[in-house]
């Protein structure tokens, strides 16, 4: 076995369609204690996850699928042969996800007819920057990176960099996207993707299964042209060593890609009137801790999506 695996890394077949190997589930992350109320639980050293204020996704496709697409590789991007296409504008579409709070994406010139028919599958394509905005009140006192000062509220707050990455190393307080001081204002940052996690060994995963609510989520990040990164071995990573797994950098990758399987498949025939999405987002921000009661950075904490849809009244009846 340790042959076959070694002659996989020196020749790898990347050129073949991979779908991600390994899977992260909910369950493996904690929720900040208290998330959801007015106050959150001094969460000490361990990393959790709470709800933003408000959050915004860039959109750029939306696929319906008959049949699971093949998926992408270093040199083609997925098959979409068994789909068809629902909302595209390639420069994107910018949507405020907001608790209660409902918006349409884009303008009635990036949508398709859809054929009729069952869709098994759905393909959401975003931007690999997403922008939050957050104020949190915790039951203690919370310090920024420096580990100086300090108070119970914590906000957004742009930092040095323009766009904090989630993989960002060696950042001190000036760098960070998180402010603790007393009086602080929040306001929006932008967090970017370059990698869904890093493992032991300091790689990359560009491509990995999320178990979502839905169902499971196969998620990519694609280079610009809808392809995976050249350097993702046939064990879905990056090396460490390579351009594609570089701290502070977009590595390559300005796409997000989820195939989900539809636990409920959505049906389009003459009475549907259009499709919905709701977002899933109740734990989309992290709280990336360096010690005790001190925030490293704000990062990107997954969230899913649940596609349904819309349906016209029948004559007669109430709905």
């Amino acid at each position: 076995l340790f042959l076959i695996l070694l002659a996989s890394t020196i020749y790898p077949t990347n050129s073949n369609a991979q779908k991600p190997s390994g899977t992260i589930a909910r369950a493996d992350s904690v929720a900040c204690g208290g998330n959801g109320t007015a106050i959150i639980t001094d969460p000490g050293s361990i990393p959790c996850e709470l709800q933003p204020d408000i959050q915004k996704i860039n959109f750029l496709r939306v696929d319906l699928c008959t049949a699971e697409p093949t998926a992408p590789t270093t040199s083609a991007p997925l098959d979409r042969t068994n789909c068809a296409t629902f909302f595209k504008n390639d420069d994107g579409s910018e949507v405020v996800v907001e608790e209660g709070v409902g918006s349409q994406i884009g303008t009635a010139s990036d949508y398709s007819t859809l054929p009729f028919g069952t869709y098994t599958y759905g393909v959401v394509t975003m931007g690999t920057v997403f922008k939050y905005t957050a104020s949190k009140t915790f039951d203690d006192d919370m310090t920024d990176t420096s580990e100086s000062g300090g108070s119970r509220i914590c906000v957004t707050r742009p930092g040095t960099n323009p766009i904090m990455y989630g993989l960002h190393d060696n950042q001190n307080a000036n760098n960070s996207n998180v402010s603790c001081t007393a009086n602080a204002v929040a306001s929006e940052i932008s967090i970017g993707i370059n990698t869904l996690t890093v493992t032991d060994a300091g790689d990359c995963k560009h491509l990995l299964n999320f178990t979502g609510t839905n169902g499971n989520v196969a998620v990519y990040l694609l280079e610009a042209d809808d392809t995976l990164h050249n350097d993702v071995t046939v064990v879905d990573i990056v090396p460490s060593s390579s351009s594609g797994c570089t701290g502070g950098t977009n590595n390559e990758v300005s796409k997000i890609m989820g195939v989900m399987t539809l636990a409920t498949p959505i049906e389009i025939a003459a009475n549907t009137v259009g499709m919905q999405i709701a977002y899933n987002n109740t734990r989309a921000l992290k709280l990336d801790l360096c010690c005790d009661s001190a925030i490293y950075k704000w990062d990107v904490a997954f969230f899913d999506l649940t596609l349904t849809a819309k349906k016209s009244r029948a004559r007669g009846a109430w709905r």
